[in-house]
């Protein structure tokens, strides 16, 4: 009876032996990670997002956005590692898209850094680097594309950012470092003709003051400052640049604000998604925990109606197809949807 048993139990301790090397040597296969592997070398660069800048149409008919295509990622030292992306060149524009994901189509042959329609839709104001300078510029939508013939220059001297138009499209706020004598840049704004330009935050031994959004009544003006020697936070001020009020205090790096189209919340990038808290800076919560773009262009952008948010879904570590494309969130209840694809 001993020999009986213990001649079953070589037998069964031996199928489970292999049972077991058989579950490892597979599993070892599953992840990708066999033996012979040879481990990922140090990132020497980031994936490109292939879509950045979404700017939500005032219409609510499309959304614009820069995007050069991807055509493929290839993995030299396996896909677990760093890839090598390829893209398509010669497609790189502005395009535009419908809100349901239909019709996406190339309307300019060049990209366009902070895109910002005007309230009417009907002009487009953008950045372009002039030698070590950046101005701002705008040109004409047509409807169907951008009249070049139209173009005009609004800034002529420093480093000028983040065009935002105020609401009646007679002013344009943006920030710049035109004058500072450090070289920080602070927020102006000048007619949407680019004449009358006014400094109007400037508080060069505190810190930067940046990325301006007019609110929709055109009172306010929400932005970001530098506070001592920490992370910038959000704040909002009077159209002259006084009565600053700070609405977050959370050690994290907040910026671009947005108003959504009734003025009674704001938006902001912060920590790397997106969060919510209402015009005061109160009943703050977070909308998106799937990383968004904050380096490539304009993270974010409201919907007419402000019912969603457009963002570019970017994670610096990936290295999938899925990285760097165009989503859809709908703020009141969370729900997401890609609206863009590789």
């Amino acid at each position: 009876m001993n020999t009986a048993i213990n001649h079953k139990s070589k037998i069964a301790f031996l199928f489970s032996f292999l049972i077991g090397w058989a579950m490892f040597f597979f599993a070892c296969k599953d992840i990708g990670n066999p033996v012979d592997i040879k481990p990922c070398p140090l990132f020497l660069t980031i994936p490109t997002p292939p879509y950045n800048s979404p700017v939500w149409h005032p219409s609510g008919e499309f959304i614009g956005f820069n995007h050069i295509p991807l055509r493929r990622i290839e993995y030299p030292y396996g896909e677990h590692c760093q890839g090598d992306q390829y893209f398509q060149g010669d497609s790189t524009g502005f395009w535009l898209i419908n809100p349901d994901g239909t019709n996406i189509r190339r309307i300019f042959p060049f990209t366009l850094q902070s895109p910002a329609w005007s309230p009417d839709g009907e002009w487009i104001a953008f950045c372009a680097p002039q030698g070590s300078d950046v101005n701002i510029f705008k040109m004409r939508f047509t409807g169907t594309t951008f009249d070049t013939t139209t173009l005009v220059q609004l800034t002529f001297a420093g480093r000028n950012f983040f065009p935002a138009w105020s609401p009646d499209g007679i002013w344009i706020a943006y920030d710049s470092n035109q004058d500072s004598p450090n070289g920080m840049n602070f927020i102006w704004k000048m007619r949407s003709d680019g004449s009358e330009k006014l400094r109007i935050a400037y508080t060069p031994n505190q810190g930067e003051i940046r990325v301006p959004n007019w609110s929709p009544n055109g009172k306010t003006i929400a932005h970001l400052r530098y506070v001592g020697v920490g992370e910038p936070e959000i704040f909002v001020m009077d159209t002259s640049g006084g009565t600053p009020l700070r609405l977050t205090s959370d050690n994290e790096f907040d910026s671009h604000p947005r108003y959504s189209p009734d003025g009674t919340r704001i938006a902001f990038w912060s920590g790397g998604d997106i969060r919510l808290m209402d015009s005061l800076g109160a009943n703050r919560k977070q909308l998106t925990t799937d990383r968004v773009d904050g380096s490539f262009g304009l993270p974010f952008s409201w919907s007419a109606d402000g019912s969603s948010i457009v963002y570019a879904r970017y994670d610096f570590k990936n290295y999938g197809y899925s990285n760097g494309v165009l989503w859809v969130v709908e703020v009141n209840t969370g729900v997401k949807r890609q609206l863009a694809f590789n």
